[in-house]
């Protein structure tokens, strides 16, 4: 289904510049918000070989930076990076999940994820980056921008916005980084499309429209740094509060679907379209719970499974690798 057809033509309309880089072997890197998440999840899902976020959820253009940097440069984290809370060590580099009560098991986790990314990205054709926000904490002491403030108390932090200058300087140290894994890998932002409304709405504003100004400045100097407009499809083609969660600030799934719907058209070749549609079509029928008692209906739903995976595969003689949980 196109999304002409699936979108309700109440909106205005969006047109968006076509980068079809992307096909059905196409390894592809994601990091930053959490609406990063959401497109990787979908692909991942479809049997594209992806990675999302080797540190966890990161917002802010420092924050990911900073995670390639040390990917790039194959870091390796011991108790000495922590910080002590609570009963705990975490990685304030990191999204808050990165914590435990013993800093040698946090720091083999954290090294595994970093080896893992950067042998990954070695052979990655694609790298999205996804900002969220301009906003940085940084830690009072020790003195530096955190990742997540890993709910230490907020008197051991002070907040302010990035300024342009350094959320540009943000976007070329990650293009520097990811050329120094991959001098073959090409680059793609896009803005997350959630909002950033716990200090108000003029200050989301702000600091989306910091991040999107600096960006405009990078593609002059970077004419091969792609572009994929997920913030303007929210707020300009899907203006209308139907199209968020109760919060106000998270799209709904229908939104995120159209997102993903736009992203793909945009994005990708002919083919890797029609591979994910019709991959989509047989996990929805693979995913069917079997309600019946009877055997026989259960042995008839598998062997349509089956056979679906066998026409599926026999479509796309080019797909290179399938997942094996398939099988």
């Amino acid at each position: 289904m196109s999304s002409e057809i699936f979108k309700n033509r109440q909106n205005t309309d969006f047109p968006i510049k076509p980068y079809p880089f992307a096909d059905i072997n196409s390894r592809i890197f994601f990091i930053g918000s959490c609406f990063s998440e959401n497109i990787f999840n979908n692909l991942i899902n479809t049997g594209f070989e992806c990675l999302n976020n080797p540190y966890g959820i990161l917002f802010n253009p420092y924050s990911i930076a900073l995670s390639l940097e040390k990917t790039a440069s194959e870091y390796r984290y011991s108790a000495h990076d922590f910080t002590y809370h609570a009963g705990e060590f975490h990685s304030m580099h990191h999204h808050g999940s990165f914590r435990h009560k013993n800093a040698e098991i946090l720091a083999n986790q954290i090294n595994r994820n970093i080896e893992t990314a950067h042998e990954f990205l070695t052979k990655t054709d694609i790298a999205i980056i996804t900002p969220g926000t301009a906003k940085v904490w940084q830690m009072r002491q020790p003195e530096m921008i955190v990742g997540n403030c890993h709910k230490i108390p907020d008197h051991e932090f002070t907040s302010r916005h990035l300024t342009e200058t350094e959320i540009g300087k943000a976007y070329r140290d990650c293009i520097y980084y990811l050329r120094m894994i991959n001098p073959k890998i090409r680059i793609m932002f896009t803005i997350s499309p959630v909002k950033h409304l716990r200090d108000g709405i003029q200050e989301n504003v702000i600091s989306k429209s910091r991040l999107i100004s600096a960006l405009a400045s990078l593609r002059e100097e970077h004419e091969d740094i792609m572009y994929f407009p997920s913030y303007e499809i929210q707020t300009e083609e899907l203006r209308d509060h139907r199209y968020y969660t109760e919060d106000l600030a998270h799209p709904t799934a229908w939104a995120t679907e159209y997102i993903f719907k736009r992203f793909c058209e945009a994005c990708f070749t002919e083919s890797a379209r029609h591979y994910i549609e019709e991959t989509r079509a047989w996990l929805r029928m693979k995913n069917h719970r079997v309600m019946s008692q009877d055997p026989h209906e259960a042995e008839e739903w598998r062997r349509k499974c089956s056979e679906g995976l066998v026409k599926l595969k026999a479509s796309f003689p080019a797909k290179e690798t399938w997942p094996g949980e398939w099988i």
